[in-house]
């Protein structure tokens, strides 16, 4: 019985003193950084559409693995019932991103037709 104890305060210690998870390869979230939520969320990055379902406003969305992904991408979600997309022409002269953790921060700007844009900006998270 006692050295099941000692076991147990042994793998305690090793599991609470490891580092954060290295990653093993390109894992996006997406923030909603707006005040609508967004539904149907997908995402492509050169390597394939990846579903991010809905993300309320301001929250953020699990990380998801990317076989190779880029600064930006492909979005398409529905933000207060209309279609928004952001669509890439290409990724020419783009250089992929390394292994790692990042944040596509998705925002809605209205334009000055009056209409809805999406944003994108890429966060290396630590």
């Amino acid at each position: 019985m006692k050295s099941l104890f000692i076991l147990f305060i042994a793998l305690l210690f090793f599991t609470s003193c490891a580092d954060d998870p290295e990653p093993d390869g390109v894992l996006i979230r997406v923030e909603n950084n707006s005040e609508v939520d967004f539904k149907d969320v997908i995402v492509n990055s050169g390597s394939g559409d990846v579903a991010f379902g809905t993300i309320r406003d301001g929250k953020k969305s699990n990380y998801m693995a990317f076989e190779s992904a880029y600064r930006y991408g492909f979005v398409s979600l529905l933000a207060d019932e209309k279609e928004l997309r952001i669509q890439p022409r290409d990724y020419v002269g783009e250089t992929p991103l390394e292994i790692g953790f990042y944040t596509y921060k998705l925002g809605v700007i209205t334009s000055n037709t009056g209409s809805p844009n999406l944003t994108l900006e890429l966060v290396i998270d630590n």
